[in-house]
């Protein structure tokens, strides 16, 4: 008899497991796991733009670390199209079972200031900003006949539609066009793709002037290819510091481009704090990743998360959305 009842009282038992364990369907895997058992299968870090790219290269040098603090394999995943936002409405749409994060940069605040979307970084929730650009730069063809920003916005002016300027709707090229606009500069407006499809067509005379950071264009530096006209970062960085920043030319144009990793809205908030604290580790403390971005483009190890990376996307978020209605009555 009390064997019947110990059978029975198991067979209960694993019944109600099986049950528990199948409930809540395709995204319950992160709640059931928790941190602690996290990952358990590859990770994906999805970039909106192509490979060969500044953002393409933080992600892949982050996850490269991340890879062997987490011990778990990182797909980079390039998924292009819409400024960004096709990457975005993926992520934003998809699974929030802690496998699949965003990889993006400034932009995300951009495309919801220009109407390519009609979110921004409220509809994710915030791994952590893991990388700071050394600025982005304007820049032209050796052999273009302006050697400042301000010579381009006078040159543009003499030449009124005639400058092409290679800018991507959602993208903070397009900022930088609307801000020279501002100071009186007259372009032809070109979209052209990612930041190394502009240096294609800045060097095959499709486009005049390009938008870009450091690492993508330096080559072509020392090859006598391209030229840099100014650096529109907030400060000159080290690494750098021979470029002038565009705003010491009396031109109102500052900004940073930074680059965060996202999660889908709802992913399990442990997962997101292991990876948070996993890349702030390889950001802070390892001294290779550190190499590697500087060698690459200058950078220096950079990384916020928490209420200090939210009060930043707010700032970027209020500092594009003054210029939605110009950016949008463009498209």
């Amino acid at each position: 008899m009390k064997k019947k009842l110990l059978a029975g009282l198991l067979t209960i038992a694993m019944t109600a497991a099986a049950l528990t364990g199948c409930g809540n369907g395709g995204s319950s895997d992160s709640a059931q796991e928790g941190s602690d058992g996290w990952p358990q299968k590859a990770v994906t870090f999805v970039c909106p733009w192509s490979a060969g790219g500044d953002t393409d290269f933080n992600i892949r040098t982050l996850a490269k670390y991340l890879e062997k603090e987490l011990d778990a394999t990182i797909t980079i995943v390039n998924t292009t199209g819409g400024g960004g936002s096709v990457a975005s409405n993926d992520v934003k749409n998809g699974k929030n079972d802690g496998y699949t994060f965003l990889a993006f940069d400034s932009a995300i605040a951009l495309n919801k200031a220009s109407g390519v979307t009609d979110f921004g970084y409220e509809a994710f929730d915030p791994v952590a900003m893991y990388a700071k650009s050394t600025g982005e730069l304007i820049v032209v063809r050796a052999d273009y006949p302006v050697d400042t920003v301000q010579e381009l916005v006078d040159y543009s002016k003499e030449h009124p539609g005639e400058v092409k300027f290679a800018a991507n709707t959602g993208g903070t090229s397009y900022y930088a066009a609307t801000k020279l606009k501002e100071a009186g500069a007259d372009f032809n407006i070109v979209n052209s793709g990612s930041s190394s499809e502009r240096v294609a067509a800045l060097l095959g005379n499709h486009i005049d002037v390009s938008i870009n950071s450091m690492g993508v264009v330096e080559q072509y530096l020392q090859t006598g290819e391209l030229k840099i006209l100014g650096n529109m970062a907030t400060e000159v960085p080290e690494a750098y510091s021979d470029y002038p920043l565009v705003k010491d030319e009396g031109i109102d144009l500052a900004y940073d481009l930074v680059y965060n990793l996202l999660a889908p809205k709802g992913t399990d908030s442990a997962i997101v704090e292991k990876l948070s604290a996993a890349i702030e580790k390889v950001v802070n403390e390892n001294a290779d990743y550190a190499e590697e971005i500087k060698t690459a483009y200058g950078q220096t190890p950079f990384v916020v998360s928490g209420d200090d990376m939210m009060q930043a996307f707010q700032a970027e978020d209020d500092m594009y959305m003054e210029y939605a209605d110009e950016f949008q009555s463009a498209n």
